[in-house]
């Protein structure tokens, strides 16, 4: 039985925003990322998850119970990261922990300790007066210390420094190593492709594909500035390109997939002045490939 599913699940707030007949399933022990641009619905799949909200139609499941009705069941089990998250005033980070610490047991003070060399987290000063990053690095604290065997990730990396991003990576690689079930969203392609086994992209609240981070990998182009010694021969090449190309008077933007050697065989027909690229982000690819924005 997988362990986390959605099915044909709908919760609307208008024609755009929201979910619409939305449906997946993670097994046990994999990790599932959604990718998408803010606004498409990727953290109200979250808070169906965690049974902040009841959906209008379809079924939302964690191990085969409802998770709105059971969800003062399944808490137990959850390590939730959400988007944004506040402390009580005058709260401090070390307050906190020593809190959670002494309601969950002294093994939680070890696993903290550990969280907070990995992560680099100094838990010390009024939340308010924290910077962003030390705040970020509280929140995802408060999420793992419970070593939950499920991990809910609302944009785990949002606000931290590349350092602490690279650091929380390598942390979500281990949590998936050791048999967690992850379900992480964001809008960011590397990190999901780096934690996840399979991705699945929303837009409007409505999924376009799932598969493979693997898979999703192969629809990266590669975009080349090509100058053309007048603007005829430029012309002349861009008719030659059905699609993914834009003429700009002696110039030419080409977007080519996989191998260029089909590219370099047309260009020798022509005089070309100067030849730039061969790169392009994934996530300008992957709007190419599916429509919308990503970021």
């Amino acid at each position: 039985m997988p362990e986390i599913v959605f099915r044909h699940v709908t919760k609307a707030f208008d024609e755009e925003s929201g979910l619409f007949d939305f449906s997946i399933e993670v097994e046990k022990g994999r990790a599932f990322g959604l990718l998408g641009p803010a606004g498409a619905g990727k953290s109200t799949a979250l808070s169906l998850l965690m049974g902040f909200m009841r959906p209008d139609e379809g079924d939302v499941q964690i191990r085969g119970m409802g998770c709105f009705a059971k969800r003062h069941i399944l808490m137990r089990d959850i390590g939730y990261v959400p988007r944004d998250a506040q402390l009580p005033p005058r709260t401090t980070g070390e307050g906190f922990f020593r809190l959670i610490s002494a309601m969950r047991g002294d093994q939680y003070r070890r696993r903290a300790q550990k969280l907070m060399e990995q992560l680099d987290i100094n838990p010390l000063g009024n939340w308010h007066h924290m910077l962003p990053d030390a705040r970020r690095k509280v929140v995802l604290l408060v999420g793992l210390l419970h070593d939950a065997p499920i991990l809910l990730l609302d944009e785990p990396c949002a606000g931290l420094d590349p350092h602490g991003r690279n650091a929380m990576l390598e942390l979500l690689a281990e949590e998936r190593k050791a048999g967690k079930t992850i379900f992480m969203v964001s809008h960011v392609f590397e990190e999901v492709q780096r934690t996840c086994d399979t991705l699945g992209i929303i837009r409007q609240g409505r999924l376009i594909t799932v598969q493979s981070a693997q898979a999703l990998s192969y629809t990266r182009q590669k975009v080349y500035h090509i100058t053309f010694a007048d603007i005829a021969q430029a012309a002349a090449f861009a008719q030659e390109w059905e699609t993914g190309v834009e003429l700009l008077r002696n110039r030419v933007i080409v977007a080519v997939p996989a191998s260029p050697q089909v590219l370099l065989k047309t260009l020798v027909k022509y005089d070309v002045l100067d030849l730039v690229g061969g790169r392009e982000e994934l996530e300008d690819s992957l709007l190419r490939a599916f429509g919308g924005d990503l970021v």
